[in-house]
Protein backbone atom coordinates (compact mmCIF):
# COMPACT_ATOMS: atom_id res chain seq x y z
CA UNK A 1 0.00 0.00 0.00
CA UNK A 2 1.24 3.50 -1.09
CA UNK A 3 1.42 5.61 1.88
CA UNK A 4 0.87 8.58 1.69
CA UNK A 5 2.85 12.20 2.62
CA UNK A 6 1.64 15.54 3.25
CA UNK A 7 2.68 18.59 1.73
CA UNK A 8 4.44 20.93 3.60
CA UNK A 9 4.40 24.99 2.40
CA UNK A 10 7.57 26.50 1.05
CA UNK A 11 5.78 30.17 0.92
CA UNK A 12 2.54 32.32 2.29
CA UNK A 13 1.81 35.09 1.10
CA UNK A 14 -0.61 37.76 1.70
CA UNK A 15 -1.85 39.32 -1.18
CA UNK A 16 -4.12 42.46 -2.00
CA UNK A 17 -6.38 43.90 -4.56
CA UNK A 18 -4.85 46.50 -6.86
CA UNK A 19 -6.63 48.95 -9.12
CA UNK A 20 -5.57 47.60 -12.39
CA UNK A 21 -7.30 49.50 -14.94
CA UNK A 22 -10.82 51.75 -13.91
CA UNK A 23 -13.43 49.64 -13.82
CA UNK A 24 -11.15 46.42 -12.71
CA UNK A 25 -9.40 45.51 -9.27
CA UNK A 26 -7.50 42.37 -9.15
CA UNK A 27 -5.17 39.62 -7.40
CA UNK A 28 -2.52 39.30 -9.39
CA UNK A 29 -0.74 36.22 -9.28
CA UNK A 30 1.81 34.96 -11.82
CA UNK A 31 4.13 32.36 -12.52
CA UNK A 32 7.05 34.94 -13.24
CA UNK A 33 6.34 35.70 -9.30
CA UNK A 34 5.34 32.27 -7.90
CA UNK A 35 5.71 28.53 -8.33
CA UNK A 36 2.36 27.69 -10.48
CA UNK A 37 3.32 26.61 -13.71
CA UNK A 38 1.09 25.19 -15.62
CA UNK A 39 -0.75 27.98 -14.34
CA UNK A 40 0.64 31.31 -16.01
CA UNK A 41 -2.12 33.83 -14.15
CA UNK A 42 -4.35 32.94 -11.66
CA UNK A 43 -6.23 36.75 -10.73
CA UNK A 44 -9.04 37.31 -8.97
CA UNK A 45 -10.97 40.21 -10.10
CA UNK A 46 -13.72 42.98 -9.20
CA UNK A 47 -15.29 44.20 -12.86
CA UNK A 48 -18.53 46.61 -13.37
CA UNK A 49 -17.56 47.68 -16.74
CA UNK A 50 -15.91 46.72 -20.44
CA UNK A 51 -12.15 47.06 -20.21
CA UNK A 52 -9.96 45.77 -22.81
CA UNK A 53 -12.34 45.26 -25.73
CA UNK A 54 -11.13 42.45 -28.74
CA UNK A 55 -8.23 41.33 -27.92
CA UNK A 56 -6.11 38.15 -29.23
CA UNK A 57 -4.22 35.03 -27.54
CA UNK A 58 -2.53 31.96 -28.68
CA UNK A 59 -0.20 29.40 -27.07
CA UNK A 60 -2.69 28.99 -23.86
CA UNK A 61 -5.83 28.37 -22.56
CA UNK A 62 -7.80 30.69 -20.79
CA UNK A 63 -10.77 30.17 -18.41
CA UNK A 64 -12.97 32.35 -16.95
CA UNK A 65 -14.57 31.18 -13.65
CA UNK A 66 -17.79 33.52 -11.96
CA UNK A 67 -17.76 33.13 -8.61
CA UNK A 68 -21.19 32.05 -7.42
CA UNK A 69 -21.45 35.16 -5.27
CA UNK A 70 -21.21 37.41 -8.18
CA UNK A 71 -23.26 40.23 -8.64
CA UNK A 72 -23.57 39.79 -12.57
CA UNK A 73 -22.67 37.61 -15.12
CA UNK A 74 -19.98 38.16 -18.21
CA UNK A 75 -20.24 38.08 -22.03
CA UNK A 76 -17.70 36.19 -23.59
CA UNK A 77 -17.58 36.25 -27.76
CA UNK A 78 -15.02 35.28 -30.17
CA UNK A 79 -13.74 35.70 -33.82
CA UNK A 80 -14.46 32.08 -34.23
CA UNK A 81 -18.37 32.93 -34.01
CA UNK A 82 -18.96 32.02 -29.58
CA UNK A 83 -21.31 34.30 -27.68
CA UNK A 84 -21.75 32.97 -24.28
CA UNK A 85 -23.05 34.38 -21.37
CA UNK A 86 -21.21 33.37 -18.04
CA UNK A 87 -23.46 33.17 -15.34
CA UNK A 88 -22.17 33.29 -12.07
CA UNK A 89 -20.86 29.95 -10.71
CA UNK A 90 -20.23 29.49 -14.60
CA UNK A 91 -17.19 28.64 -16.43
CA UNK A 92 -15.39 29.71 -20.02
CA UNK A 93 -12.76 28.04 -21.63
CA UNK A 94 -11.18 30.07 -24.60
CA UNK A 95 -8.51 27.33 -26.10
CA UNK A 96 -6.60 29.93 -28.30
CA UNK A 97 -4.02 27.60 -29.52
CA UNK A 98 -2.98 29.14 -33.22
CA UNK A 99 -4.66 32.27 -31.94
CA UNK A 100 -8.35 33.61 -32.08
CA UNK A 101 -9.76 37.23 -30.62
CA UNK A 102 -11.98 37.36 -27.74
CA UNK A 103 -13.73 39.60 -25.85
CA UNK A 104 -14.99 39.43 -21.95
CA UNK A 105 -17.20 42.49 -20.51
CA UNK A 106 -19.99 42.55 -17.74
CA UNK A 107 -23.69 41.87 -19.40
CA UNK A 108 -24.36 45.08 -17.53
CA UNK A 109 -22.43 47.71 -17.03
CA UNK A 110 -22.36 48.67 -13.53
CA UNK A 111 -22.79 45.60 -11.99
CA UNK A 112 -20.10 44.51 -10.47
CA UNK A 113 -18.65 40.81 -11.75
CA UNK A 114 -16.52 38.52 -9.28
CA UNK A 115 -14.74 35.79 -10.46
CA UNK A 116 -10.91 34.65 -12.02
CA UNK A 117 -9.39 34.74 -14.86
CA UNK A 118 -7.20 32.11 -15.25
CA UNK A 119 -4.33 31.24 -17.79
CA UNK A 120 -3.08 27.68 -18.72
CA UNK A 121 -0.05 26.73 -20.29
CA UNK A 122 0.60 24.26 -23.06
CA UNK A 123 3.55 22.16 -24.56
CA UNK A 124 5.03 22.96 -27.40
CA UNK A 125 3.38 20.56 -29.55
CA UNK A 126 0.14 21.79 -28.37
CA UNK A 127 0.56 25.70 -28.54
CA UNK A 128 -0.75 25.70 -32.23
CA UNK A 129 -4.00 23.56 -31.76
CA UNK A 130 -6.77 24.31 -33.53
CA UNK A 131 -8.73 27.29 -31.13
CA UNK A 132 -12.10 26.46 -29.73
CA UNK A 133 -14.39 27.29 -27.03
CA UNK A 134 -15.78 25.34 -23.93
CA UNK A 135 -18.59 26.46 -21.73
CA UNK A 136 -20.23 25.80 -18.43
CA UNK A 137 -23.08 26.50 -16.99
CA UNK A 138 -23.40 26.71 -13.50
CA UNK A 139 -25.67 23.75 -13.26
CA UNK A 140 -22.62 22.03 -15.54
CA UNK A 141 -20.13 21.98 -12.95
CA UNK A 142 -20.17 19.08 -10.60
CA UNK A 143 -20.70 19.94 -6.96
CA UNK A 144 -20.13 17.69 -3.99
CA UNK A 145 -21.89 18.46 -0.55
CA UNK A 146 -21.43 16.62 2.47
CA UNK A 147 -21.40 17.64 6.69
CA UNK A 148 -17.88 19.14 6.08
CA UNK A 149 -17.72 20.74 2.68
CA UNK A 150 -18.85 21.54 -0.55
CA UNK A 151 -16.85 21.20 -3.50
CA UNK A 152 -17.24 22.46 -6.96
CA UNK A 153 -15.25 20.72 -9.70
CA UNK A 154 -14.17 23.65 -12.21
CA UNK A 155 -11.29 21.71 -13.95
CA UNK A 156 -10.45 17.67 -13.37
CA UNK A 157 -11.57 15.47 -10.75
CA UNK A 158 -12.65 14.94 -7.43
CA UNK A 159 -13.64 11.22 -6.49
CA UNK A 160 -16.09 10.21 -8.97
CA UNK A 161 -16.62 13.77 -10.18
CA UNK A 162 -14.87 15.20 -13.17
CA UNK A 163 -15.57 18.62 -15.14
CA UNK A 164 -17.25 18.51 -18.51
CA UNK A 165 -14.83 19.97 -20.26
CA UNK A 166 -11.07 19.23 -20.46
CA UNK A 167 -8.08 21.34 -21.50
CA UNK A 168 -5.07 19.74 -23.22
CA UNK A 169 -2.90 20.69 -20.40
CA UNK A 170 -4.56 18.62 -17.74
CA UNK A 171 -4.90 20.89 -14.34
CA UNK A 172 -7.10 20.36 -11.46
CA UNK A 173 -8.96 23.11 -10.24
CA UNK A 174 -11.33 23.25 -6.92
CA UNK A 175 -13.72 25.86 -5.57
CA UNK A 176 -14.38 24.64 -2.16
CA UNK A 177 -16.34 25.74 1.16
CA UNK A 178 -14.87 23.80 4.22
CA UNK A 179 -17.37 24.37 7.12
CA UNK A 180 -16.19 25.30 10.55
CA UNK A 181 -13.63 23.66 12.68
CA UNK A 182 -13.88 20.85 9.46
CA UNK A 183 -10.60 19.11 7.74
CA UNK A 184 -10.30 18.34 4.53
CA UNK A 185 -7.47 16.51 2.36
CA UNK A 186 -6.86 17.01 -1.54
CA UNK A 187 -5.16 14.53 -3.58
CA UNK A 188 -1.78 16.72 -5.26
CA UNK A 189 0.51 16.61 -8.10
CA UNK A 190 4.01 18.00 -7.96
CA UNK A 191 2.65 21.14 -8.16
CA UNK A 192 -0.43 22.46 -5.55
CA UNK A 193 -1.62 25.81 -4.37
CA UNK A 194 -4.06 27.27 -2.23
CA UNK A 195 -5.99 30.69 -2.32
CA UNK A 196 -8.25 31.81 0.25
CA UNK A 197 -11.26 33.73 -0.63
CA UNK A 198 -13.16 33.84 2.28
CA UNK A 199 -12.91 33.04 6.59
CA UNK A 200 -9.49 31.39 7.93
CA UNK A 201 -7.88 28.19 8.06
CA UNK A 202 -4.47 26.66 8.75
CA UNK A 203 -2.81 24.25 6.20
CA UNK A 204 0.48 22.32 8.30
CA UNK A 205 0.65 25.12 10.83
CA UNK A 206 0.44 27.87 8.52
CA UNK A 207 -2.53 30.91 7.84
CA UNK A 208 -4.63 30.79 5.48
CA UNK A 209 -7.70 33.86 5.03
CA UNK A 210 -8.81 36.07 2.11
CA UNK A 211 -6.30 36.66 -1.10
CA UNK A 212 -3.82 34.74 0.64
CA UNK A 213 -1.54 32.40 -1.27
CA UNK A 214 0.28 29.50 -0.17
CA UNK A 215 2.37 27.42 -2.04
CA UNK A 216 3.40 23.94 -1.53
CA UNK A 217 6.44 21.73 -2.05
CA UNK A 218 6.96 19.68 -4.68
CA UNK A 219 7.31 16.60 -2.62
CA UNK A 220 4.15 14.34 -1.09
CA UNK A 221 0.94 14.01 -2.26
CA UNK A 222 -1.54 15.60 0.03
CA UNK A 223 -2.58 19.09 1.04
CA UNK A 224 -4.45 19.14 4.22
CA UNK A 225 -6.40 21.81 5.13
CA UNK A 226 -8.26 22.95 8.38
CA UNK A 227 -11.42 25.62 8.73
CA UNK A 228 -11.24 27.92 11.90
CA UNK A 229 -14.65 28.78 13.63
CA UNK A 230 -15.73 31.03 10.99
CA UNK A 231 -15.33 27.97 8.06
CA UNK A 232 -12.84 28.71 5.05
CA UNK A 233 -13.69 29.28 1.56
CA UNK A 234 -10.85 28.64 -0.78
CA UNK A 235 -9.36 27.57 -4.17
CA UNK A 236 -7.32 24.31 -4.91
CA UNK A 237 -4.94 24.01 -7.73
CA UNK A 238 -2.81 21.46 -8.37
CA UNK A 239 -0.69 19.89 -12.09
CA UNK A 240 2.50 19.05 -13.12
CA UNK A 241 4.78 21.78 -14.46
CA UNK A 242 5.61 21.54 -17.74
CA UNK A 243 9.19 22.50 -17.39
CA UNK A 244 9.82 23.78 -20.95
CA UNK A 245 10.92 26.98 -21.84
CA UNK A 246 8.12 30.20 -21.90
CA UNK A 247 8.44 33.01 -23.78
CA UNK A 248 6.25 35.74 -23.72
CA UNK A 249 4.22 38.29 -25.62
CA UNK A 250 1.52 40.22 -23.85
CA UNK A 251 -1.57 38.33 -24.88
CA UNK A 252 0.58 35.46 -26.47
CA UNK A 253 2.55 32.42 -24.59
CA UNK A 254 5.46 30.97 -26.88
CA UNK A 255 7.97 28.30 -26.31
CA UNK A 256 10.65 30.59 -28.19
CA UNK A 257 11.55 33.85 -29.51
CA UNK A 258 11.37 32.19 -32.64
CA UNK A 259 7.98 30.99 -32.35
CA UNK A 260 6.89 34.34 -31.18
CA UNK A 261 8.12 35.92 -33.75
CA UNK A 262 6.41 33.92 -36.28
CA UNK A 263 3.41 34.67 -33.88
CA UNK A 264 3.47 38.05 -34.21
CA UNK A 265 3.96 37.72 -38.12
CA UNK A 266 0.69 35.96 -38.03
CA UNK A 267 -1.23 38.15 -35.95
CA UNK A 268 -0.14 41.45 -37.99
CA UNK A 269 -1.21 39.05 -41.51
CA UNK A 270 -4.60 38.90 -39.79
CA UNK A 271 -4.15 35.31 -39.12
CA UNK A 272 -6.24 34.94 -36.03
CA UNK A 273 -9.44 36.19 -37.36
CA UNK A 274 -11.15 39.22 -36.38
CA UNK A 275 -13.51 40.27 -33.55
CA UNK A 276 -15.46 44.20 -34.09
CA UNK A 277 -16.21 46.06 -30.79
CA UNK A 278 -19.57 44.94 -28.99
CA UNK A 279 -22.66 46.28 -29.36
CA UNK A 280 -25.56 45.90 -28.23
CA UNK A 281 -27.68 46.89 -31.45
Amino acid sequence: MMKHRIKQVTANTQLNFSPDFPGLQGVNIMAKDYPIEPFLVFTEFNMDRPVFGPHPHAGISVMTYMLPDSQGSFINRDSNGDFSTIEPGGLHITQAGSGIHHDEFPSIKGITTHGFQIWVNHTENQRMISPKAMHASAADIPELETDDYTIRVIHGSFGALSSPNRMVTDVTLLHISLKPGKRIELASAQMAFVYGLKGSGTTANQAINGQRLINYDTEGDIVEINADNDGLEFMFATGIPLQESITYGGPFVMTTAAQMQETRKRYAEGKMGHLEPYTSD
